[in-house]
């Protein structure tokens, strides 16, 4: 074989490192594109689904432990979590961290926040020994230029979609 044949076998790509190429530019877009195009509606969609389940949590808690329990939300430092009676939020039985939802993390879809919550004049749902809410309520959440109200009573404990009064 002569060096002129050597030369040009060696100076191109392999079809496999092509493909090798394709999948990792494939993989990087497909972590990044998710969070970028997302609707105001599917937003407020995932924040109600995260809502709901610490919802759920902290009733769960409160009735299997027979100790208070409610989900706390911070609208300044926007983040909410799964809180025992003193306040403190409890492990998360996923991540084995506490159980705070932080709107600014980057697994969260950009543009969310929390508006308000109040129960009872207070920022907890919180769970009587019993796993019954203690007060009805509601949160208001944003997502882009969208706006939802979901209110919650001790016979669902249940967040549910309200219209927003005039």
């Amino acid at each position: 074989m002569s060096t002129d044949e050597t030369k040009r076998r060696n100076s191109g790509f392999t079809i496999i490192e092509l493909v090798v190429v394709m999948a990792i530019l494939g993989l990087l877009t497909a972590i990044v594109a998710p969070s970028g195009g997302m609707s105001d509606k599917r937003k407020l969609d995932t924040l109600q689904v995260e809502l709901q389940d610490a919802v759920d949590f902290a009733q769960s808690l409160a009735y299997h432990k027979g100790e208070p329990h409610g989900v706390k939300f911070h609208m300044v430092k926007r983040w909410f979590a799964v809180v025992n009676s003193k306040g403190t939020p409890v492990e998360d039985p996923l991540t084995k961290g506490p159980y705070i939802v932080y709107l600014d993390h980057p697994g969260q879809p950009g543009d969310i926040e929390l508006i308000a919550a109040a129960f009872n004049g207070r920022p907890t749902a919180a769970f009587n020994e019993k796993g019954v809410l203690a007060h009805s309520g509601e949160v208001r959440i944003r997502g882009g230029d969208s706006v939802r109200r979901l209110t919650m009573t001790s016979a669902t404990a249940k967040l549910l979609e309200a219209p927003i009064a005039p």
